[in-house]
């Protein structure tokens, strides 16, 4: 998916209008189709605010996925679990690690 296309996908699922992102970013509603159809790129700074406003890292935005030297580390796996996920499910997996983290700490 090329990036403009997936910042419409991700907008679409947080339920903004173009006329809203632009806003918040300061930016015109032309600016924001202009990136979505593809016309021009955003710059690491638009970048960076967007991923701000929709509560995600770069990585996210951009559908880069986290890579491991080792292909069987368990950090890799988990990982490519999670980057299947739908958001409640990554919230829940949050938690569970969390819980587990925390029991850790207490041994």
């Amino acid at each position: 998916m090329k990036l403009g296309e997936r910042l419409a996908k991700i907008r679409n699922e947080k339920e903004y209008k173009q006329k809203d992102i632009a806003k918040a970013l300061d930016v015109s509603q032309q600016v924001i189709s202009n990136i979505e159809r593809g016309e021009t790129s955003p710059d690491i700074d638009l970048l960076k605010r967007l991923a701000d406003l929709y509560e995600m890292s770069l990585d996210e935005l951009v559908g880069r996925h986290f890579n491991v030297d080792n292909e069987n580390s368990i950090e890799k796996r988990i990982m490519n679990i999670i980057s299947t996920l739908d958001d409640e499910g990554k919230e829940l997996s949050y938690d569970l690690l969390d819980k587990v983290a925390q029991h850790q700490g207490k041994q």
